[in-house]
């Protein structure tokens, strides 16, 4: 017999399992069926939640979007108190949308064009965007989140065999990241 958990609860476990199988497997592994299978419910279950497979990776990008934006601004609050450099500000979100497999769910979702699951990833960088202007920076963050926001997209996504095409260790992509917000800022990053 099945033990009865609530609507959020169910919920939740279905999101949690679409992470593991989005990193363990791929964006393409993460259907309904195989979501259900997971959390020992039934594919109906699922649409109950969700309505569709887009509704499922739009709650699995939300939940990665939360999970990143929550490492992202803690490295942001830290640089400001002093305790963290912009440098690390930027090993965070690569860190970050790699462990997070956000690349690949970005990806997978762009490519079957079901754009709307991204509404969370958007929301996330105006957030952070808007917070930074409110902070007085009066450096061009909008350009320097989008520079540093599509190369950890591709990195998370390729940077591993882009860089050994390139005979670079991945790492260099990040000095890529670093010297075009250097670039942007007008001003070399803070270490």
């Amino acid at each position: 017999m099945r033990k009865r958990v609530s609507p959020g609860e169910s919920r939740a476990a279905a999101v949690a399992a679409a992470r593991e199988l989005l990193k363990s497997e791929g964006a393409a592994a993460v259907t309904l069926q195989a979501v259900a299978g997971r959390v020992g419910r039934t594919h109906a279950n699922l649409l109950h939640h969700f309505g569709t497979a887009a509704g499922l990776q739009r709650a699995l990008a939300e939940d990665i979007a939360q999970t990143v934006a929550a490492s992202i601004e803690g490295v942001i609050k830290q640089r400001r108190a002093g305790q963290a450099t912009e440098r690390d500000v930027v090993d965070a979100m690569f860190e970050a949308f790699r462990r997070e497999g956000a690349g690949e769910l970005i990806g997978w979702v762009a490519l079957t064009r079901q754009r709307e699951a991204l509404e969370p990833v958007i929301a996330t960088i105006e957030r952070i965007i808007r917070t930074m202007r409110a902070l007085g920076d009066p450096r061009p963050v909008d350009r320097m989140t989008l520079a540093l926001t599509l190369l950890a997209i591709g990195d998370s996504l390729a940077g591993e065999e882009v860089a050994r095409a390139c005979g670079l260790d991945r790492g260099a992509i990040r000095e890529v990241a670093a010297t075009t917000i250097e670039a942007l800022a007008g001003s070399p990053l803070r270490d």
